[in-house]
């Protein structure tokens, strides 16, 4: 269960049901909210069953004929119909968890098991009273024609922009551009000399294109995966994803909280300002050999299963 979200989150939603039936399982998708066709076409291309109402009453006779052994729920505002849901059908709960300010915390006390996406989570949900893991985003990992990714100088900004992230997106964009990068957007960011290519639904051949992926979370595993070079900025910046840092970037989901900094031309500048080719190739392939390692969305699928067994094992946590 989800809700439509025009960013990642969604992303991860559909690979992991694609992952889960590849797996053997039977996947039933209830998403409220899918306004957008492309995203309804991919959910029929890749054919999972789903149900696009958001309607209690409606849900719980579909789902109940459906006859599921578990819900997973993965948003905040699915999440007091699916503990319905699972009251109803006397079936647990779990939930991932995929940002730090989720809300409401009590309904998690409610759940069989929660996910959290990344280490850092830890302390901010360890009051929680019910069993809880630790399982990071995976991706579906593409072959790459080449071990060495030709280089270019275009760098690719996969992101959703915020206020918060504003400040920054523009002094790394007006910086490259100036510096003589290339510079695209997929996303909603834009700023005069930086091609934006609006939402896209199917980031694999731009990410594949490019030497330098700028972003956070998915996107710097999507990059790292197809031999990019990763720049981790947001809200806040950590820069570039390195042998040395990327154990705590990856901690904190490359979130830029690791540092907690802004992007300063400056810092910035004896990698970007004139890119050495060999020092980017090798980074990229680098990102490649981590992304195999750690991102796979079979590793994910595994430890979820694991999840699954968990919160079967134990009576369904009923809403008091």
């Amino acid at each position: 269960m989800t809700r439509f979200y025009r960013s990642g989150q969604t992303t991860h939603v559909f690979d992991l049901c694609s992952e889960l039936l590849q797996r053997g399982h039977r996947v039933l998708l209830a998403i409220s909210d899918l306004n957008d066709v492309v995203y309804l076409q991919k959910i029929k291309t890749e054919g999972f069953p789903h149900i696009l109402t958001s309607h209690r009453e409606s849900l719980r006779k579909q789902v109940a004929k459906w006859g599921p052994d578990l819900i997973h729920n993965h948003s905040s505002h699915t999440l007091p119909t699916a503990l319905y849901l699972g009251q109803q059908l006397n079936i647990p709960t779990v939930t991932t968890v995929h940002y730090l300010d989720f809300e409401p915390v009590d309904l998690l006390e409610q759940q069989a098991a929660v996910v959290l996406i990344s280490r850092e989570m830890r302390e901010q949900f360890q009051s929680l009273q019910v069993p809880t893991f630790v399982v990071e985003n995976g991706i579906r990992l593409t072959p790459l024609r080449t071990r060495t990714k030709r280089w270019r100088q275009r760098a690719l900004i996969l992101a959703q922009s915020t206020p918060e992230k504003q400040e920054n997106f523009h002094c790394m964009s007006q910086s490259l551009l100036s510096w003589g990068w290339e510079v695209l957007s997929a996303g909603n960011w834009r700023l005069p000399g930086v091609k934006n290519l609006g939402w896209v639904h199917n980031v694999a051949p731009l990410v594949k294109q490019a030497n330098l992926v700028i972003g956070t979370g998915r996107a710097i595993r999507e990059g790292m995966a197809a031999g990019c070079a990763a720049w981790v900025l947001g809200a806040y910046c950590d820069g570039l994803v390195t042998k040395d840092n990327v154990c705590r970037l990856e901690e904190a989901n490359f979130s830029g909280r690791t540092s907690k900094g802004r992007f300063v031309p400056s810092e910035a500048a004896p990698f970007l300002e004139q890119p050495e080719p060999e020092f980017f190739q090798a980074l990229g392939k680098f990102g490649r050999r981590w992304a195999q390692l750690r991102f796979s969305s079979l590793r994910m699928v595994r430890s979820l299963e694991q999840v699954y067994d968990t919160a079967l094992a134990q009576p369904a946590k009923l809403p008091r």
